[in-house]
């Protein structure tokens, strides 16, 4: 299973980002705590060198002992960081203070454009920081469309697209980001996906998938989650694809534990 997903308004969305990276004081990246290093955007970090702050979203879902290990790992690097559950709307104020002292020489309130690919919750974070539903939320990659300019309490938020970058050199960066939801699931192979995914989970992160689904044999694992739930074709054959669905969506819920797909710092290539 080879992955690409870079469709013509991604083009179109990385032009708005770079004409409106003018109007912005700095940048609030938003980073899937899940693949802390696998959804940064190696185009958006090139984009400019105003002032970065990197925020990441969905620590809820996330191993809490790998975030605390990309947290130290960015902040040794010099990055401004701050992880937030925006279910609980826990970290919201850590990272208002972060914007105060990252901008504190400006006599007004800074201009940031709140960036990131696909499906991170960018629209959640901005809701969260208006305190309001100002931005549409959707569980669908690339729901925000348009320039939307918002206010904030100590700040003006620019929101922008969610943008990949045109080639995967590397395709498992490219299975994790799939597999958090980052890229369109009708342009993958669901059930390859999946398969890898779960022999993923059966090696860094055993207990929820046994948890959730009962001990499996591998290959053939999706093959038993589908019997055990019921997702047969008449003549009693099993639905691979709607068993993809299944576990595609237990994992990106929760229900198979708290996950990281990037591992610690020292074992991931290039952040």
């Amino acid at each position: 299973m080879t992955i690409q997903w870079y469709p013509g308004h991604m083009t179109k969305a990385k032009r708005m980002i770079e004409d409106s990276l003018k109007l912005v004081d700095g940048v609030l990246e938003v980073v899937d705590a899940r693949v802390p290093c696998s959804s940064r955007n190696p185009e958006l970090l090139e984009l400019t060198a105003k002032p970065r702050v990197m925020v990441l979203t969905k620590t809820d879902l996330a191993d809490p002992k790998r975030t605390q290990e990309w947290v130290e790992y960015w902040q040794s690097r010099g990055e401004k960081v701050a992880p937030v559950n925006l279910l609980q709307g826990t970290g919201v104020g850590k990272l208002r203070g972060l914007v105060r002292r990252t901008f504190a020489s400006l006599r007004r309130e800074p201009r940031l454009m709140v960036v990131g690919i696909p499906n991170v919750g960018k629209s959640a974070l901005i809701n969260a920081l208006t305190r309001k539903r100002a931005a549409q939320v959707g569980a669908r990659p690339g729901v925000t469309r348009g320039k939307q300019w918002l206010s904030g309490e100590g700040m003006l938020l620019l929101d922008s697209p969610g943008v990949l970058w045109p080639k995967f050199g590397d395709q498992e960066t490219a299975r994790r980001l799939a597999a958090v939801g980052a890229i369109r699931d009708e342009v993958l192979d669901q059930a390859a996906l999946a398969s890898w995914l779960l022999s993923w989970l059966r090696e860094h992160y055993p207990q929820g998938v046994l948890d959730r689904f009962g001990a499996l044999e591998l290959p053939g694992a999706l093959e038993e989650i589908g019997r055990r739930r019921g997702c047969l074709l008449p003549g009693g054959e099993v639905d691979v694809h709607q068993a993809a669905a299944v576990v595609l969506k237990d994992f990106r819920i929760g229900k198979l534990g708290a996950v990281t797909l990037d591992l610690s710092p020292s074992e991931v290539q290039g952040c």
